[in-house]
């Protein structure tokens, strides 16, 4: 028997198509983790409510039959909501859907007593269902609300709004064990959702600092990579130009050794600013590696990226840095080259890189094109 055709692994993967619809990529983990849970307890109740409520039509119960089968198209209807991608914020809309039906189902349960009497067992699923989907807040609104009309319903002289019969002894101690459930799922849903901040806080932070350079607050190699990647695929589809600049400051070694590497970081952090102020909204400016830095520019040909490195070498010229009490000029050289799709990234890499090696020959403080460059 082949991999593909095993009973187990087609189950599984219906099963999981089946519980992760409705997820998306645009969604937070938490939201996703959350679509799984109202996928898998849709499944779950309506499928328990089906059996239970074709049994109780077998046992000529027909208002209870007629009521757990509404309950289980409801929750069908749920996994329908999620399935609906058209459909705006229908992770939102399932989840409300599904609270409401469970609350009602076990209004109805509460009153009506169920199968001998033990309808009210099921009553202690609502508070984790409602403080997981709706949150802490809403969820204690919702499952107070619960046990307010539950005290009514159960506490009214004479019974008159109860179809079941229950002792005094038993609706006490089933309010006081229902609200000894809800406020231990209320303290566990906060703790859960104080730690997925925690946790998500200290993953973005790890993330950026994978990504970014801690010195000059612009992306590293890694991080201005997938910058690249989208524009580059975007200039594919467009029939675009993208161009390269490669940035590397003038005797940076002599600033390190007369300033030290405090005064060295000083002006990287000087000529990185210098570069938001002047790029464009769309263009990407990432830390290359020590004093290298590399420009991408979206929708620009290689002339056009001249200009603008040009623009930007005037720029650091005419802005001195202040490095222990000395006011000190800074000028950098360029190597500009577009990328051309049919040769790749790399070799457009390579062409800058030829072009700011001449520039640095030629006398620093100059911008230089691939283009320029003679065999």
């Amino acid at each position: 028997m082949k991999q593909a055709d095993n009973p187990y692994i087609i189950f599984t993967k219906l099963f999981d198509s089946l519980i992760t619809s409705g997820c998306r990529p645009g969604h937070d983990e938490d939201t996703n983790r959350k679509i799984v849970v109202i996928n898998l307890f849709a499944i779950v109740g309506m499928s328990i409510t089906l059996v239970l409520g074709i049994k109780a039509l077998f046992n000529e119960q027909l208002t209870l039959g007629i009521v757990l089968l509404s309950s289980a198209t409801l929750f069908g209807l749920c996994k329908g909501v999620l399935l609906h991608s058209k459909l705006k914020n229908n992770h939102i809309i399932a989840p409300t859907l599904l609270v409401l039906c469970l609350l009602s189902l076990m209004l109805y349960l509460v009153i009506f007593g169920g199968v001998a009497g033990t309808g009210p067992l099921w009553i202690f699923v609502l508070p984790p269902v409602a403080m997981f989907f709706a949150g802490v807040f809403w969820g204690i609104i919702t499952v107070g609300l619960f046990i307010a009309l539950c005290a009514v319903i159960l506490f009214t002289p004479g019974d008159a709004l109860l179809i079941a019969s229950y002792t005094h002894e038993f609706k006490v101690r089933l309010l006081l064990s229902f609200a000894t459930v809800t406020f231990l799922s209320a303290f566990y849903e906060h703790s859960r959702q104080t730690s997925f901040i925690i946790i998500r806080d200290i993953s973005e932070k790890f993330e950026r600092q994978a990504l970014y350079d801690a010195l000059t607050n612009l992306p590293n190699r890694r991080g201005i990579q997938k910058f690249i990647d989208h524009e580059i695929n975007r200039a594919k589809r467009q029939q675009e130009q993208l161009t390269l600049i490669l940035c590397d400051i003038d005797r940076f070694k002599q600033v390190n050794d007369n300033y030290g590497h405090d005064g060295g970081d000083i002006a990287l952090k000087h000529v990185a600013d210098l570069f938001k102020e002047v790029i464009r909204e769309q263009d990407g400016v990432a830390r290359w590696g020590g004093e290298e830095f590399l420009f991408v520019l979206p929708t620009t040909n290689e002339s056009n990226g001249v200009v603008l490195a040009e623009k930007i070498r005037e720029t650091i010229q005419a802005t001195p840095v202040q490095i222990k009490n000395t006011s000190l000029t800074i000028t950098a050289s360029f190597g500009v080259a577009q990328i051309h799709l049919e040769n790749g990234l790399n070799n457009a890499l390579s062409l800058a890189d030829k072009a700011l090696y001449r520039a640095k020959e030629k006398g620093r403080n100059k911008v230089l094109s691939a283009s320029s460059l003679t065999p």
